[in-house]
């Protein structure tokens, strides 16, 4: 059984982003969410309880890996999943285990989000 992970998410687009929270809230995670990434920046200043930083890399304000960038200059370990239409990694999008980093392409079911979250939370 996976814990319940707060998970901010990263989303200018609001039916992805209701998509998405629908999902998270249907694996049993809470969500906070965010449309830019200053928003989410000043969210995961606010908020040490973060577990988990799930975001697009296009952003309107700034790209999403550079956003992540900066939440991991606050918290290096912080978990990333990069959820995005882009088919080419970026350089921030490869898979690592350290710091954990998971890229997931839209559009994407149920069931890979649910995999994506358990490559970087396995189960107990």
């Amino acid at each position: 059984m996976q814990r319940k992970l707060i998970v901010l998410l990263v989303e200018d687009e609001p039916l992805i982003a209701l998509t998405l929270v629908d999902l998270l809230d249907e694996l049993g995670h809470e969500t906070v969410e965010a449309t830019t990434a200053a928003d989410a920046l000043a969210t995961f200043r606010d908020r040490p309880d973060i577990d988990l930083l799930v975001t697009d890399i296009g952003l309107p304000d700034m790209p999403g890996d550079a956003m992540a960038r900066q939440c991991r200059a606050i918290r290096p370990d912080l978990p990333v999943l990069f959820a995005t239409g882009h088919f080419t990694p970026t350089p921030g999008e490869e898979e690592t285990a350290d710091p954990p980093t998971v890229r997931i392409t839209k559009p994407f079911q149920f069931e890979d989000l649910d995999r994506a979250l358990r490559r970087l939370y396995p189960p107990d």
